[in-house]
């Protein structure tokens, strides 16, 4: 409910600013989750009006067993209704960034272009002539009318989501080529850009969230596997990227503060070296634990704005699924 009242706030004082799926489900009577609900289920109604249109199954889906194709099916139709939240949700949270760290609004210049419909119709629409030329070839007009009015629906979710993402990290590599990173005294070992980070896991989390599931079940052949790895790649590459100015500042800043602490400490252990004795070890005691302290300090400071965990689970998942699809090419010609 407060996500709700939320979204609606958030709609009142930008009712020109939302992503298509947004500016979709506001003008949609009703209630947006059994909106979103129906999008999801139109995979499902795409197979059905398929079957009884007595369309050939000539897609590589087809060709699987059924539970793969059950699971495809189940993946689509999640992506379908998922890809119609996960936009709105995206720039929600960018607008509530601080401005401290996010510098301007999604409606400044910055992440210009987010809240473009263009992009996503045009997307959109090409995707659905392709499906429609290819049906209407081999199964007949009334087959590649429903199939391309389908695939344009989905296509709303799915091409917006993407059009937000990509916009969020074009704006966070504009971000990075300013100085956002303080030049006082760090105390926050994120130097401040956590929500800036924050933002950009949140991206990929839910990108991922909408690839894995697709890669897992529906790419049957070698060519499948291999563009669905690409995507993924793609995907994690172009995070860090749109990140390496934000890196960047944050490597010279832990660079500039070790260096201090172990300037600092050198300083607090020279008396100790020259004297070699207890004496002078126990007089310099505190402040070679203070300069080591400090230097233990800089070391943690991060060199991007989100905790290692987020890494360390990314590239888990990214990993477990290249295997899992692989080892699903390599068995199912075996029928294992």
């Amino acid at each position: 409910m407060a996500q709700h009242v939320e979204i609606a706030a958030t709609r009142s004082r930008h009712s020109t600013l939302l992503p298509l799926t947004e500016r979709v489900l506001t003008r949609l009577p009703g209630d947006r989750w059994a909106w979103i609900a129906a999008w999801a289920a139109l995979p499902w109604l795409n197979a059905g009006a398929n079957l009884l249109l007595g369309a050939d199954r000539t897609s590589a889906v087809w060709e699987q067993s059924t539970l793969l194709i059950v699971l495809n099916y189940a993946a689509l139709s999640f992506a379908s209704g998922f890809t119609m939240w996960a936009s709105g949700r995206l720039v929600h949270d960018l607008e509530t960034l601080r401005p401290t760290s996010a510098g301007q609004p999604p409606s400044d210049g910055v992440f210009r272009g987010i809240y473009s419909a263009t992009g996503p119709l045009l997307a959109s629409t090409g995707v659905a002539i392709v499906f429609a030329v290819s049906t209407l070839a081999q199964e007949g007009v009334l087959a590649g009318i429903v199939r391309g009015a389908t695939w344009f629906a989905i296509g709303i979710g799915m091409w917006t989501f993407l059009w937000t993402y990509v916009a969020l990290l074009l704006g966070l590599n504009r971000l990075g080529r300013e100085r956002l990173v303080p030049e006082d005294i760090p105390v926050d070992p994120i130097l401040g850009l956590q929500p800036l980070g924050r933002i950009a896991a949140t991206g990929l989390w839910m990108l991922l969230i909408w690839l894995v599931p697709v890669v897992l079940t529906g790419l049957p052949d070698v060519a499948g596997v291999i563009v669905g790895m690409v995507v993924l790649a793609a995907a994690l590459a172009t995070l860090f990227l749109s990140l390496v100015g934000l890196h960047r500042q944050m490597v010279e800043v832990k660079s500039r503060e070790l260096s201090l602490a172990r300037d600092l400490y050198q300083e607090a252990y020279r008396p100790v070296h020259d004297a070699r004795s207890l004496d002078a070890l126990e007089q310099q005691r505190s402040l070679l634990g203070a300069a080591d302290a400090l230097e233990k300090r800089a070391d943690a400071i991060h060199e991007w704005p989100f905790d290692e965990g987020t890494i360390t689970r990314v590239i888990t998942i990214t990993t477990s699924v290249v295997a899992i699809t692989i080892g699903r090419l390599i068995l199912d010609p075996l029928g294992l």
